[in-house]
């Protein structure tokens, strides 16, 4: 029997529900049902909704569901709509000490912009004692006033909790047990820096009982259904948690939505390096996606920087149903308003008798079908002959305009639209250093195809829009791995402390359900800000997708290899390889100046068994070896030729390694000892004689 991963996307218009195969991880069904903000549980019922029918629709056992998540929007909302609850701040110190607290702690209400704002109320508690003395007196009496002022969650704040959490840790418990929510500011980072930390602790319980209370209902409904899988849900940065570590920390569902899709184009769509585009009616957010991974950023709230990372998604205000403003007789602008908002029917989805008479839309996806750029596997394909109709009515609108063809206008329409996205897109090219050549769009959401191929065109790019690039979110849910980041200040860490950071981070998700067979924890360390940071993720299940992929021949792996690189595939070597990864490399001649100036580039491709690329570098130096003691030697061997030693201490090269399946990512180390210490943990359990890959990027 095939068993299923459900993934849920809760979008602002409709709510999607799809079951994937977990042998092949091919869409087996899918459904979509109104989002329901305005309903008795708010969008935990348009979750419920879309589950129940699924189920039905495509005759699932519940039994043979093994995974279910859902992104979720209800986070972002409460915080644009300031659907948020009073939250009292104690502040908790003692002495000179004290009085930092005092001011670090005090942060005053929150702006949330257009007058929307979290209202605060801060008390300080001195400890000199030790505060669980004060558990049932001065604690109680300050939640008492609290609750008689309208408070609804709990924030403990003291400057050194990440070192010793005791004191936070009695105060949430006093609220709890006062049946208030509650939040410690270090369950919510392991930083210093109090101010940040009660800041970002004050917005995460500000959302908590609006959350847990949809949580809970859609838990429930979970149970009831027969799914004995626990309920997942989206993280901010493209992984899922527990709903128990949801309750604690609803802020990392921020953005989740975004992340949902970022998460799809990595997983299912096998995206190593590009720009990803979620096209909807109303909106598009671009990430980027480099050497396999999302890049994320630190949130803000206000202006405010939080102690939170999140994918960085950016949002344009135009998609496949925006609408074309005008002014005297020209199109000025397309969005933000779209279709959608305004309640009307694109042209390109009526028929021609229904435009004659009735109010229609002209949109970019009736632009794009007008233009032959849809196809007619995408979801935005329609009827090409109403969507011509209907932007000849709009033309008439134009005054001197009306003359013009509807290719015309469509072409206006869709340049002026693409102007807006390809601006942030050279915006996230400029900042993160990409070079266009190497990458290419990637389009998903039911408007992709109304937006990315004229994009692409216009910025001379590649693209490709996804399979199944409609309910791409929802495929991301379904997929996405348990995830948490643990960050804790150390200036110059030691192995030893980098070792302990990674075990944490392992053993959170391992709590959260991961099977400890899949986990893998990345580790990075910013020499800038102090901080070690380590990201760790795993399957609830030990997946066994190697038995069901469809696997293409070397040639065909080499060939592809060589397109990538845009050179002839006799040029190409292969310069190592593991069970399931082979390292292609070839040197390409630049020219410049005329032809006065030639360089050569050294290229790398690492591609998988079934031709996809998992990892471009170039000016790459790939080492293969067999076996731990080979591996070892030459890992040591390379750091230590290859380190240079300066003025500001020494300088190690950026390594990867590549064991089996995986792809061992160490290039966020900065010293050799914690690259070896590292590689010693990762090589456990290696076979003899099993081949391995290290990659250094000099």
């Amino acid at each position: 029997m095939p068993k299923y991963r459900i993934g849920i996307d809760v979008g602002g218009t409709f709510t999607h529900a799809v079951a994937i195969d977990n042998c092949d991880f091919h869409l087996a069904g899918q459904v979509k049902v109104p989002t329901t903000h305005s309903g008795p549980h708010g969008v935990a019922d348009g979750i419920i909704d879309s589950l129940q029918t699924l189920l039905k629709e495509c005759s699932i056992n519940p039994d043979d569901v093994i995974f279910i998540a859902h992104s979720t929007t209800q986070a972002t909302n409460a915080l644009l709509e300031g659907d948020v609850s009073a939250v009292g701040v104690i502040a908790a110190g003692k002495g000179i000490e004290g009085k930092r607290v005092r001011g670090e702690a005090g942060i005053g209400d929150v702006d949330l912009g257009d007058g929307k704002k979290i209202r605060i109320i801060s008390e300080y508690l001195e400890i000199d004692r030790g505060v669980l003395q004060y558990a049932h007196t001065k604690i109680q009496k300050i939640i008492d006033e609290y609750v008689n002022k309208g408070v609804k969650a709990i924030v403990a704040a003291e400057a050194f909790s990440v070192d010793d959490p005791a004191n936070e840790d009695a105060i949430v418990e006093a609220a709890l047990k006062s049946g208030l929510s509650a939040a410690a500011t270090h369950e919510i980072s392991g930083l210093y820096g109090l101010r940040m930390r009660t800041r970002t602790a004050v917005i995460n319980a500000s959302i908590m009982p609006r959350m847990i209370e949809t949580a809970r209902a859609t838990e429930e409904c979970v149970k009831r259904s027969g799914i004995k899988a626990p309920l997942m849900i989206m993280r901010s940065d493209g992984g899922v948690m527990s709903i128990e570590a949801m309750k604690r920390r609803p802020i990392l569902t921020i953005l989740s939505g975004p992340a949902a899709g970022v998460a799809s184009a990595l997983l299912y769509v096998k995206v190593s390096d590009g720009i990803f585009l979620e096209v909807g009616g109303t909106s598009t957010d671009i990430a980027v996606i480099r050497d396999g991974k999302a890049l994320v950023r630190s949130a803000e709230i206000g202006g405010h920087k939080l102690f939170l990372r999140t994918i960085d998604s950016r949002t344009v205000g135009v998609a496949g149903g925006s609408l074309p403003i005008i002014s005297g007789n020209k199109i000025v602008d397309v969005g933000p308003r779209s279709a959608h908002i305004a309640g009307l029917k694109y042209a390109s989805f009526s028929n021609v008798n229904e435009l004659v008479n009735g109010k229609f839309a002209v949109t970019p996806t009736c632009a794009a079908n007008v233009l032959g750029l849809v196809r007619k596997e995408d979801w935005a394909y329609g009827n090409k002959d109403a969507a011509e109709e209907g932007i000849r009515l709009f033309g008439s609108k134009l005054g001197g305009a009306q003359d013009l063809a509807p290719q015309q206008i469509a072409n206006s329409i869709l340049k002026i639209a693409s102007q807006k996205i390809i601006k942030t897109i050279n915006s996230l090219i400029k900042d993160y250093k990409l070079e266009k050549d190497s990458i290419a769009l990637i389009g998903g959401g039911g408007g992709a195809a109304a937006i990315v191929p004229f994009v692409a065109s216009e910025m001379k790019m590649g693209y490709k829009i996804a399979e199944n690039h409609a309910v791409l979110s929802a495929i991301g849910a379904a997929l996405a791995f348990v995830t948490d980041t643990v960050e804790k200040s150390a200036v110059d860490p030691s192995r030893e402390d980098v070792l302990k950071v990674r075990r944490e981070a392992e053993e959170s998700v391992r709590k959260m359900g991961a099977d400890p067979g899949t986990i893998e924890v990345s580790v990075e360390i910013d020499r800038r800000k102090n901080v070690i940071r380590a990201v760790a993720s795993g399957a609830t299940e030990m997946r066994r997708k190697d038995l069901c992929v469809k696997e293409i021949s070397v040639e065909e792996r080499k060939e592809t290899a060589a397109s990538s690189m845009k050179v002839l595939s006799h040029s190409l070597a292969l310069s190592g390889f593991t069970d399931w990864y082979e390292v292609w490399t070839a040197e390409k001649e630049k020219t410049s100046f005329l032809g006065l100036i030639r360089s050569k580039t050294s290229m790398m491709r690492v591609i998988d068994r079934q031709g996809i690329i998992r990892l471009q570098k170039n000016n790459a130096l790939v080492i293969g070896a067999a076996g731990l003691k080979e591996a070892s030697d030459a890992m040591t061997s390379a750091l230590e030729k290859y380190t240079v030693y300066g003025d500001a201490g020494e300088k190690i090269p950026s390594v990867t390694v590549l064991k089996g399946s995986r792809i061992i990512d160490m290039s966020g180390m900065t010293a050799k000892e914690q690259v070896l210490g590292l590689f010693e943990i990762e090589m456990k359990n290696t076979a003899e004689n099993e081949r391995i890959v290290i990659i250094l990027s000099l």
